[in-house]
């Protein structure tokens, strides 16, 4: 395991103050998390392990929980750092109490998690936030980082869905302003459970509810046709089981980051398991078998441009007038590139919504 380099994703708090119905602390939400934080000498802990057993590339501070609603989240950050290892963090940035001491403690990345530029379309998907109070904490984050004069990479992450292209014109703007820097990602449905139940697994899977199928109707990548895209890909391996480790806030390790049930999922405390174990518990659960023959694990990484391309035709078929070009750039011809993906699948990217889901769960 020495030669691979490794990421830690380690959720330091057990809870999030949103609920996003993408995300499964919205979508399943009778599905306990734990309770408490993390401690920075349990983290230490951790981190020693790690960097004993493997090459690590980097901490991320979270999951699926907030990072910002742990009280020593300062002290996380340092203790990653004085290993001399990248420390991520990434936020919905609704909470600014700590912004100026999380800046002064130097965090190689801070991520945003945005959907929206206006209430409207932010609150719907990201459930119980205001967009106006994080878009005043851009605002705190940027002056802190000049006071601090801090080397901290800030990033905008815009979730892209079917009808929020003006608006991700106006944030990329808003970021470039503060002087931070502006990604997108086609927003899927999490966790991994919630898409197998979609596929029609009933044993140990959650259900999949009237509010999951308004969430795949907004999508601008259309469920059904990105999992037959993913599961003709040719990528075999998977990066999430290979390189990347889950960890909750109580110290257990996670089949994968991809997955929530923590009855189900939990494999054994990290401290207490050498890493070719906590490996070989992996290789041999049902789950990643699942997840792998339904080439979940390429729609999760976003492991096949085809996605991209399958994406854009879906945005341009719900949008007739939309200036493409101007939101995405130069979209080229993705139609004649669909070709390759097989006349089915060309199919499928143009029936209407109300084909896939029925007509009452075609309201935006």
């Amino acid at each position: 395991m020495q030669h691979l380099r490794w990421s830690f994703d380690v959720d330091v708090v057990g809870r999030c103050n949103l609920s996003c119905p993408s995300c499964p602390v919205g979508n399943m939400s009778g599905t306990p998390l734990q309770t408490g934080y993390m401690s920075p000498d349990f983290l230490d802990q951790i981190v020693v392990k790690a960097t004993s057993e493997c090459k690590v590339t980097n901490f991320a501070l979270y999951n699926w929980t907030e990072p910002f609603i742990h009280p020593d989240l300062p002290e996380m950050i340092r203790v990653v750092k004085a290993h001399d290892i990248g420390c991520d963090l990434s936020t919905n940035l609704n909470l600014g109490k700590q912004i100026d001491k999380v800046v002064a403690a130097n965090p190689d990345v801070i991520k945003i998690s945005v959907s929206g530029f206006n209430q409207e379309n932010y609150g719907i998907t990201h459930h119980g936030g205001d967009i106006e109070v994080v878009k005043a904490n851009m605002k705190r984050l940027a002056a802190s980082k000049k006071t601090h004069k801090s080397s901290t990479r800030i990033i905008v992450i815009f979730h892209r869905y079917l009808k929020n292209q003006q608006e991700e014109l106006d944030m990329r703007e808003l970021a470039a302003s503060l002087g931070f820097d502006f990604t997108t990602y086609w927003a899927y449905l999490m966790p991994l459970e919630k898409n197998l139940a979609f596929l029609g697994y009933r044993n140990g899977m959650p259900d999949f509810n009237e509010g999951d199928k308004a969430l795949v109707n907004r999508l601008a990548l259309p469920l059904l046709q990105a999992i037959e895209v993913a599961r003709t890909s040719q990528v075999s391996d998977c990066r999430l089981r290979e390189r990347q480790m889950a960890i909750n806030s109580e110290g257990k390790v996670m089949l994968c980051c991809s997955v929530f049930d923590q009855s189900r999922y939990e494999l054994a405390p990290y401290l207490d398991t050498p890493l070719d174990e906590l490996q070989t518990m992996k290789y041999a659960h049902s789950m990643c078998s699942s997840c792998m023959k339904e080439g979940l694990h390429v729609l999760m990484t976003y492991g096949d441009k085809r996605l991209e391309d399958l994406a854009l035709e879906n945005v341009r078929l719900n949008n007739p007038n939309l200036d493409m070009e101007s939101v995405y750039g130069n979209t080229g011809d993705i139609r004649n590139r669909l070709l390759g993906l097989g006349k089915s699948v060309v199919k499928a990217a143009s029936r209407s919504r109300r084909h896939l889901l029925g007509p009452a769960h075609n309201k935006q």
